[in-house]
C-alpha cells in the first residue's frame, strides 16, 4: 500500500507541472467563476439567467475535464516510460499492475479534486445570484419549482402493440369471413406480420403529429398520489414540420381528464367508482399561444391525478395556419414532480460528469500503456469522434423500416463499443430542475464503465505488463 500512495503522489505532482495541464485548469477557472457572470439570459428575467449559467458552466466544465483527462491520462503513462524512470520502478517489488492502477487512481483523484471544486462554485455563483434583492418573490418561487429543484420525469405509456395488432386482425378476418373468403387461415400469418408493421408505423405517425383540429393524447402511470407538489407538464412541439428552423407561434389547447368525487360521497367513509365524476376539461380558460421548437412548461391541477395514479392528457390543435403540429418522444410531453433538494441533484450530476472521468480515463491509460503519447491522445480523441457521430448515423426517418438502412446498424454496433461523450451531458437535465435518478447513474455505470471502459482496462493492464520496455528508444 505504500508503494501505491508513493506512486500516486510521483504521479499527481508530475501532472500538475504539465503546462497543459495548467493551461486547462486556468480555463476551468473561468468556466466556473466567470461564465456564470457574463450570461445574460434571453430577456426572460433571473429564471432564464440562471438556467443558462448552470447549462454553459456545467456543460464547458464538463467537456474541458474530458479534454483533460485524456492529456494527463496519457502523460503519466507515457511519460515514466520515454524518459526511462520507470525502468527504476519496475527493478524494485512492485508489480507493474498496481504501476498502473495506482497512476489511473491519481488521474481520477485529480480530476474528482477539481470537479469537486469547480462544483463548488458554480452551486455558489448560482445562490448568490438567486439570494439578489432585484429578483421579485413571485419569481423566486417560480424559480424554486422548475430549476433549483430535483423533479422526478414521468414519461406516457407506450402503445399496447399486441393489443393493437389482435383487434385489427380480428376485425379484419372477420371481414373477410363475411365476404366468403375461404383462405381466411392461410392467410392469417402473413396477414398478421404486415398488420404488425403497417399499425406500428401508423402508431408513430400518430403520436408524433397532431392534424388541425384534432387531438393527440397521453396516458400516465404510477404517478404518487401526494397532491400537495405542483405538477409541471413539459413539452415542446414543432409546427409545419419537425426543424428547429422558421418555426412561429402556434394555438392549442391542453385537456385533461379530470377525476372528482361527488359532493354527496365526500363524508362517505368508503369510495365506490360510481362516487366519482370523469369528464374531459380545458386546463386553461382560452387556447395558449406558445412558440413552436421551445420547451414549454405549465402547471397541471393536481385534479388530473386520478385514484389509481394515471393522467390522461390531450391536446387540441387549433393552429391559425391549420398545419400539423408535431410532438417527438424525447422533447414530451412528460411529467414533473418535486422529490429532491436541489444541492442533493447539483450533487448527482457531478457523479455523472466523475463517472465520465472515470471512462475516459481508464480507455485513455489503456491505450497509453501500448503506445506513445501522441498515438494515444490521437487514438482516444478519434474514439469520442466516432461516439459523436454514430448517433448521427443512425439518424433514419421515423416512418421507416430502419433495418433497410446500413447506416443505422453500422451506428447500433459503434454505440456498444463507444461510450459517447454526450451520454454523460447533464446539464440540461440539472438547469431544467430534472431529477438525476440514482438508477440513470447506476444504468451509465454498468453500460459504460462495466461493459465498455472496464474491457479496456483490463487489456491495458495486459499490455501494460507484458510490454518490453527494453524497446523504446531515447529520441
Amino acid at each position: 500500500m505504500r508503494a501505491f500512495s508513493a506512486i500516486v503522489k510521483l504521479t499527481l505532482r508530475s501532472a500538475m507541472r504539465s503546462h497543459i495541464f495548467q493551461l486547462l485548469l486556468g480555463l476551468l477557472v473561468l468556466c466556473a467563476v466567470m461564465l456564470p457572470m457574463t450570461v445574460s439570459g434571453s430577456g426572460e428575467g433571473a429564471r432564464s439567467y440562471i438556467q443558462i449559467a448552470l447549462m454553459y458552466s456545467l456543460g464547458t466544465v464538463g467537456f474541458i475535464l474530458a479534454l483533460s483527462t485524456v492529456w494527463i491520462s496519457s502523460l503519466v503513462m507515457t511519460q515514466d516510460v520515454e524518459s526511462y524512470q520507470l525502468h527504476m520502478v519496475v527493478s524494485k517489488p512492485v508489480s507493474r499492475i498496481k504501476i498502473f492502477c495506482a497512476k489511473y487512481a491519481s488521474v481520477v483523484l485529480l480530476h474528482a479534486v477539481l470537479l469537486g471544486l469547480a462544483g463548488i462554485t458554480i452551486f455558489g455563483g448560482v445562490m448568490w445570484r438567486f439570494a439578489q434583492d432585484d429578483i421579485p418573490e413571485e419569481e423566486k418561487e417560480r424559480i424554486r419549482n422548475e430549476v433549483l429543484v430535483g423533479r422526478r420525469v414521468y414519461y406516457p405509456e407506450p402503445p399496447d402493440m399486441d393489443k393493437l395488432t389482435r383487434e385489427a386482425l380480428a376485425q379484419q378476418l372477420e371481414e373477410m369471413r363475411k365476404a366468403g373468403n375461404r383462405q381466411v387461415t392461410a392467410q392469417a400469418g402473413e396477414m398478421e406480420a404486415e398488420l404488425r408493421k403497417g399499425l406500428s408505423q401508423e402508431m408513430l405517425r400518430q403520436r408524433s403529429e397532431v392534424l388541425f383540429q384534432k387531438y393527440g393524447e397521453w396516458t400516465f402511470k404510477d404517478l404518487p398520489q401526494d397532491k400537495s407538489k405542483p405538477i409541471y407538464l413539459r413539452y415542446r412541439c414543432y409546427v409545419g414540420k419537425v426543424d428547429s428552423e422558421a418555426q412561429r407561434y402556434t394555438t392549442g389547447l391542453w385537456a385533461g381528464y379530470i377525476v372528482e368525487r361527488k359532493q354527496e360521497a365526500m363524508n362517505n367513509q368508503t369510495v365506490a367508482q360510481e362516487d366519482y365524476t370523469r369528464n374531459w376539461m380545458a386546463l386553461s380558460q382560452m387556447p395558449e399561444q406558445n412558440y413552436a421548437g421551445e420547451f414549454h412548461e405549465k402547471v397541471m391541477p393536481p385534479q388530473v391525478i386520478d385514484p389509481d395514479g394515471n393522467v390522461n392528457l390531450r391536446y387540441i390543435n387549433l393552429d391559425n395556419a391549420q398545419d400539423k403540429v408535431y410532438f417527438q418522444t424525447v422533447d414530451g410531453p412528460k411529467l414533473l414532480i418535486s422529490v429532491s433538494s436541489f444541492a442533493g441533484n447539483f450533487i448527482r450530476g457531478l457523479l455523472v460528469i466523475l463517472l465520465m472521468v472515470m471512462v475516459y480515463a481508464g480507455i485513455t491509460c489503456a491505450v497509453a500503456a501500448a503506445f506513445s503519447m501522441p498515438t494515444a491522445i490521437f487514438a482516444v480523441l478519434s474514439y469520442m469522434f466516432l461516439g459523436s457521430v454514430a448517433p448521427l448515423i443512425m439518424t433514419t426517418s421515423q416512418l421507416a423500416d430502419p433495418s433497410k438502412y446500413a447506416g443505422y446498424w453500422i451506428g447500433k454496433v459503434i454505440m456498444k463499443i463507444v461510450a459517447p461523450l454526450q451520454e454523460f451531458e447533464i446539464s440540461y437535465k440539472i438547469a431544467s430542475g430534472e431529477l438525476v435518478e440514482f438508477s440513470y447513474i447506476g444504468g451509465l455505470f454498468c453500460e459504460h464503465f462495466l461493459l465498455q471502459a472496464l474491457p479496456f482496462i483490463v487489456l491495458g493492464v495486459f499490455l501494460y505488463w507484458r510490454r518490453e520496455l527494453g524497446l523504446v528508444i531515447r529520441k
